[in-house]
């Protein structure tokens, strides 16, 4: 079983993004949030005791932990600017649903605190505290807690 280091959590820039109301929507109204991870790279993608840092191949791992469903208070980036969120984890209302694809299944990632930082422009730094579930996809890799601080750009 891989031990996931921080070296293969570095977060890139990522998005967020406002879901206006929308009554076809199951998302309307509520945001979501995109952190790519730096590129590394396996023998076998399905096989994480192979990943090694680094882009050389043979196989490119290029991944994001998404975020979806996230209830916050406002509709506009600057309603965001230095707020903190706590969540819930699933299966309680209010959850994130959040994960992330690595090693052949689409992860849980629990996703209970994230603290903006000030808004300039469209941009915002946001700071996330996860726990990553490989187990629940049988993905050979330790389950372990994270923070994650990115810079989000608003989209959408």
């Amino acid at each position: 079983m891989l031990t996931f280091s921080d070296d293969f959590l570095m977060p890139q820039q990522g998005t967020i993004r406002y879901w206006h109301a929308d009554p076809n929507d199951p998302q309307a109204e509520t945001w979501s949030v995109a952190v790519p991870l730096a590129t590394f790279s396996a023998a076998d993608i399905y096989d994480p005791l192979t990943f090694q840092l680094g882009s050389e191949g043979p196989e490119i791992i290029d991944t994001a932990v998404r975020l979806d469903f996230i209830e916050l208070r406002g509709s506009t980036l600057q309603g965001l600017d230095q707020q903190t969120f706590t969540f819930p984890v699933n299966p309680e209302d209010g959850f994130i649903d959040a994960s992330v694809y690595i090693g052949g299944g689409h992860c849980p990632v629990e996703v209970t605190r994230i603290e903006f930082g000030p808004v300039s422009g469209d941009l915002v730094t946001a700071t996330l505290h996860a726990y990553f579930d490989f187990n629940a996809e049988a993905v050979e890799i330790e389950n372990r807690a994270a923070v994650l601080t990115t810079e989000l750009r608003l989209t959408g």
